[in-house]
């Protein structure tokens, strides 16, 4: 059997990820439960996987099981159950490179730049499985106030807090321990996401944004590829967000939103979950079928 191991269920984005994905696998024909602590599912988003106790499963698994994880402190005792382990990467950091060098443990890469790293690091070619944003972000025609700023004030909120202090002309609406359901419909009713959780791996709250049709002023994160500052983003340092968000939400700065809004949207149109099917299609291909268990 295979199952995807979480640390809990809380409003994190490598939570969600986790359970996409074990969805994924699972429309795909993989037996796949997620293991969450008391096997407790989330109630911020919509899933439909099978959820079992984690403690169960670290107690039993063995060899003809498949353990799935993201967070690399749950190696070491995946890695005493003797189960086979694939590494889901989500994020780079120096506590990965032990699971990047342990050549029995089945490497995917969600975007780019962690396939370079684990290249970097280990010399190890990973399988490219992709992310994506559910469709529920995918702006709809929904009425828009153009000048209301959505955020997530749960990281970076003294960086918000700036904004709202210098930028007195607009409006701002957090988006703060809500179902995806009020997230997604907030950030289509809004001109603006601020995105400020300074060292993110990938910033999918972003790329959820810009499907929503908002135009995106960020911070720097780890993976860039969506984050093309002055193409799909207004991407600043935190010092200078505020400066950066009272020039594009200014009179003279119209065509400039609407051609961040239109590329944005582009950008996100490439993270839809059907596209993210066909990826897997191509992981199986390339070796993610034999690395999973089929009993």
């Amino acid at each position: 059997m295979n199952y995807y191991v979480l640390p809990g269920i809380g409003i994190h984005g490598g939570i969600k990820v986790g359970f996409q994905f074990a969805q994924l696998l699972s429309e795909a024909g993989a037996p796949i439960a997620v293991a969450t602590p008391g096997g407790l599912a989330p109630s911020w988003f919509r899933c439909g996987q099978p959820v079992v106790d984690r403690q169960n499963i670290l107690a039993n698994a063995g060899p003809s099981d498949t353990l799935v994880f993201s967070l690399p402190h749950d190696y070491p005792m995946l890695k005493a159950t003797g189960a086979r382990l694939i590494f889901h990467c989500q994020g780079t950091d120096p506590l990965i490179d032990p699971v990047l060098h342990d050549r029995d443990v089945t490497i995917l890469s969600c975007w780019e730049q962690a396939a370079r790293y684990a290249r970097t690091v280990a010399g190890r070619e990973a399988i490219d499985v992709g992310i994506s944003i559910p469709d529920i972000f995918f702006y709809d025609g929904a009425a828009k106030d153009p000048c209301l700023v959505a955020f997530m004030p749960r990281r970076g909120a003294t960086i918000a807090e700036r904004a709202m202090k210098h930028v007195r002309h607009l409006r701002y609406v957090p988006i703060d321990n809500d179902t995806e359901e009020v997230c997604a419909a907030t950030m289509k009713r809004s001109g603006f996401f601020l995105a400020t959780a300074v060292g993110e791996w990938f910033g999918l709250p972003a790329l959820e944004a810009m499907a929503a049709g908002c135009v995106v002023v960020s911070v720097p994160v780890v993976a860039m590829e969506h984050l093309r500052d002055g193409d799909t983003a207004c991407v600043v340092e935190p010092a200078r967000l505020p400066t950066v968000l009272d020039d594009i939400s200014g009179e003279g700065a119209g065509l400039r939103r609407a051609a961040l809004r239109d590329r944005g949207a582009a950008m996100a149109s490439r993270y839809r979950t059907a596209l993210h099917r066909r990826k897997l299609e191509s992981a199986m291909r390339a070796g993610l079928k034999d690395a999973l268990s089929w009993n």
